[in-house]
């Protein structure tokens, strides 16, 4: 683990998944909450606008039919000639009046000089139509012949986009922010986790590779025992073989999670099937087991040692889980390679299960429950499809599909 100010640190395959999927759930949340809270600060500020704008066009159109009123009263008929021009143009004096289009309708709702497409007999006086506001005022009584003004604010879009752009901004801003903040929290709630889990992979390394030494020195003097019993001499073998497999897969698993990928080559899968036969062949031998094969040549543009270690776990547990007198069968196709035992099978409910690491679907048999997720991962780096058919005490199907 690498440390500093910034608090810089290596994840493994695993930490950086569990670190996506922690971030997802936040992120997700936290956008959630931010567009819920956007939209009705939107919806508050839409509201808190059109009701400023209400207020202020019915003051104007109230002046302007409070006028209205006056000159009637006052016999005053130079509106009406003013009428005949500019229809802002006579309400000059009313300063407010210069941000609104005016138009007057007369009591057959016909407008003075010029009007506005709008239906004068809607039952909202003040709506919004064509990207306008408009406020129908009918106050005026008929005076002068007058039945509605109606003021248009020809304005108010360009404030609703403002406050569009306002709210897309913070909102877009308030995501940047939770996302940062959130890949800092995950990180630094990480780190303590990553610390016992790096100890741990420590002690695993160092554990696997004081064991190569050992493993290999007694493997090689099994061979030349001698006035021993050939039965204890073939049992401490077949012991031998088990800690060395567990070994491989522990370094496998290690240079998996630390993302150290053997590059591909072409590998003649025919020829690594019937050379990983040979170390299970004793296995087979003492449990009686029957083996037929049908393999066909086949190359594959693949990562040598990971298949290695698919077949080796496939064979394993086939031979682990296939009963006395029992048989295997392993065919390779140009499309697919399937190990097919007599063994005790697996539950239905377990199908998926059994592919996670450290679960098995038979306690009995012992193992870690590390050697189908090797398979598993290894089939997912490929491209391959893992597929597998079996009922409890029927034997299992393991197919890999290239």
């Amino acid at each position: 683990m690498k440390t500093s100010k910034e608090l810089v640190i290596d994840l493994s395959a695993y930490e950086k998944k569990s670190l996506i999927r922690v971030l997802l759930v936040y992120l997700f949340s936290v956008y959630f909450f931010a567009v819920v809270v956007s939209f009705l600060f939107y919806q508050i500020q839409i509201k808190n606008l059109f009701e400023t704008h209400q207020y202020k066009i019915e003051k104007v159109t109230s002046k302007i039919s409070n006028q209205l009123i006056a000159s009637h009263m006052l016999g005053d008929k130079s509106l009406l000639v003013c009428f005949e021009k500019e229809i802002n143009a006579c309400f000059a004096d009313i300063a407010e009046s210069k941000n609104y289009e005016i138009a007057l309708y007369d009591i057959n709702n016909t407008p003075i000089n010029k009007g506005f497409d709008i239906d004068l007999e809607k039952s909202e006086h003040f709506f919004m139509q064509d990207e306008a506001l408009y406020f129908i005022d009918d106050s005026v009584q008929m005076h002068l012949n007058i039945r509605y003004i109606v003021a248009k604010d020809v304005h108010i879009n360009e404030k609703i986009r403002s406050i569009q752009i306002q709210v897309a901004t913070g909102l877009a801003l308030g995501i940047i922010f939770a996302t940062i903040v959130g890949i800092f929290l995950a990180r630094l709630f990480l780190a303590p986790i990553r610390s016992g889990v790096e100890r741990l992979n420590n002690f695993i390394k160092d554990s696997t590779h004081e064991l190569n030494t050992p493993i290999s020195a007694i493997l090689m003097s099994v061979g030349s025992l001698k006035n021993i019993d050939e039965k204890k001499r073939k049992r401490i073998e077949l012991s031998a073989k088990r800690i060395a497999s567990l070994y491989q897969n522990l370094c496998y698993m290690l240079m998996r999670d630390t993302q150290k990928l053997e590059p591909k080559k072409m590998v003649n899968i025919k020829h690594l099937v019937q050379e990983r036969l040979q170390y299970v062949e004793d296995f087979m031998e003492i449990k009686k087991i029957k083996l037929f094969t049908n393999l066909v040549d086949k190359e594959l543009f693949v990562a040598k040692e990971s298949m290695i270690k698919l077949i080796d776990n496939l064979l394993s547990n086939a031979v682990k889980y296939s009963k006395i007198n029992g048989s295997i069968t392993i065919i390779l196709s140009d499309a697919f390679l399937q190990v097919q035992d007599t063994g005790v099978g697996v539950k239905k409910e377990m199908h998926k299960k059994i592919f996670k690491r450290y679960q098995r679907s038979n306690a009995t048999q012992g193992g870690f429950g590390i050697g189908l997720d090797i398979v598993l991962t290894v089939c997912k780096e490929h491209n391959f499809t893992l597929d597998l058919v079996s009922n409890e005490n029927e034997g299992s199907i393991f197919s890999v599909y290239f």
